[in-house]
């Protein structure tokens, strides 16, 4: 039986995933231009493939980034993961998404000529931007 499983998000762009990544210090792997990269399944013969980014978990059992038209989606054996790193499927993802969407934000405010003048979190983990520009 497939422990495999895809998983739509709202990533779209992989060059904000990747400074989520590098900010969360998770190590990953980027398929060279035009190529893509094959992980392992538990199974025997299990595999994902078309993968674009790996992201290490610690273990052989990484989770894939594929393109799927203007989205990526993320692909993974989660049972694996979990069974040899104990990372649960809903941790890993929420970490990474909302680095992502911060990536995402903070770039749109400099590119909109803002700078971050406070910024808050509170005990849910909700980011508070307050953010100015001088006409």
């Amino acid at each position: 039986m497939s422990h495999i499983s895809k998983i739509d998000t709202k990533i779209q762009n992989l060059v904000y995933l990747k400074k989520a990544l590098n900010t969360l210090s998770i190590s990953f792997v980027e398929a060279e231009n035009g190529q893509t990269l094959t992980l392992s399944g538990y199974g025997k013969n299990e595999e994902i493939s078309g993968c674009i980014l790996e992201i290490k978990t610690g273990s052989k059992y990484s989770v894939g980034i594929r393109k799927n038209g203007s989205q990526l989606e993320i692909v993974a054996d989660w049972w694996a993961i979990e069974t040899f790193t104990g990372q649960k499927q809903e941790d890993l993802l929420n970490k990474i998404t909302r680095q992502y969407a911060y990536e995402t934000v903070m770039d749109k405010i400099k590119t909109m000529g803002y700078s971050v003048v406070q910024e808050e979190q509170n005990a849910q983990q909700t980011v508070k931007l307050t953010v100015r520009r001088w006409k």
